[in-house]
């Protein structure tokens, strides 16, 4: 008997959201299906692409148990439809132009091998691929182990590396279409309302960084819906702290990127003192201004 007959696997159901990703998203197929898991969902939820994604989609289909290729309203309208149609047990979504490192989803299944009756998280490591520069590069998305309130003002999950029990998905409740940028953060801020997340020192997935990515271009539009979180979750030192930097943010980000000072961030308390009023530690600015990028 092998080990892959030894442990009752969970069905997991991967939704691939996807627009206009031709360059990334046979790779991100190829990440999934090559996982060779024995009870694997593939979905994918196109909004219509018109560059060659679904000419990709078509080469795969046979590997993959639903997609289609219409518009809809947004990344989180296609999630939200990729999890109604899933029937999984274990759940996650990856976009179409992050991957799943080897033996990810193996590891995941025996993780939560017995547990899918519960409200129940896994969070591990993501690896960020810098790839526009004359060289490849990677860093490790930061992550610190689970802590329910810190998560209100610190999206320190690395949602490539995330997966959740279906009954965890229907506690919750759906993605909120309002959001673009921090679908993903809104939801397991209101997961973690319901349960406690286990963090897993793993890497699961590579997230890539490039300058068509959605997060690299969303500028003030990402800034404010960080804020608003933040406002509606977190405590009112949060909120102000954030509602402030932002106000300063172009001129901020200015000084960081062209000063030549080291330690230049403990300054900004100096060169701006509402906000070093407001401040009751240097670390707590240091992560807003990695939240805003």
């Amino acid at each position: 008997m092998n080990i892959l007959e030894q442990v009752n696997y969970p069905l997991i159901s991967v939704v691939i959201p996807s627009f206009n990703q031709g360059n990334y998203i046979e790779e991100t197929i190829l990440s999934v299906i090559g996982q060779e898991y024995p009870k694997l969902e593939l979905i994918i939820i196109d909004g219509g692409s018109t560059d060659n994604t679904v000419e990709i989609i078509k080469k795969y289909a046979h590997k993959i148990s639903y997609w289609h290729s219409k518009p809809d309203k947004g990344q989180a309208d296609a999630i939200n439809q990729g999890m109604r149609l899933s029937s999984g047990e274990v759940l996650c979504w990856l976009n179409s132009d992050d991957m799943y490192l080897p033996g990810a989803l193996l590891d995941i299944g025996r993780k939560f091998a017995g547990l899918t009756d519960q409200n129940y998280l896994i969070y591990g490591i993501t690896m960020i691929v810098k790839q526009d520069s004359d060289r490849i590069h990677s860093v490790y998305h930061p992550i610190i182990p689970f802590e329910q309130f810190s998560l209100t003002y610190n999206d320190f999950i690395a949602q490539p590396s995330a997966f959740w029990t279906r009954k965890l998905w229907q506690s919750t409740g759906e993605l909120n279409l309002n959001y673009n940028y921090v679908l993903d953060w809104d939801w397991f801020i209101r997961a973690s309302k319901i349960t406690k997340f286990d963090y897993v020192p793993k890497v699961y997935a590579i997230y890539r960084n490039h300058s068509i990515n959605k997060t690299n271009n969303g500028a003030f539009a990402r800034r404010k819906e960080i804020s608003e979180v933040v406002t509606k979750y977190s405590s009112d030192y949060w909120s102000k702290l954030y509602i402030e930097v932002e106000r300063y943010y172009p001129k901020i980000a200015e000084f960081i990127n062209e000063s030549q000072l080291p330690k230049r961030s403990l300054l900004l308390p100096l060169l701006f003192p509402k906000l070093g009023f407001i401040l009751k530690n240097v670390q707590d600015l240091y992560t807003v201004l990695t939240m805003y990028g």
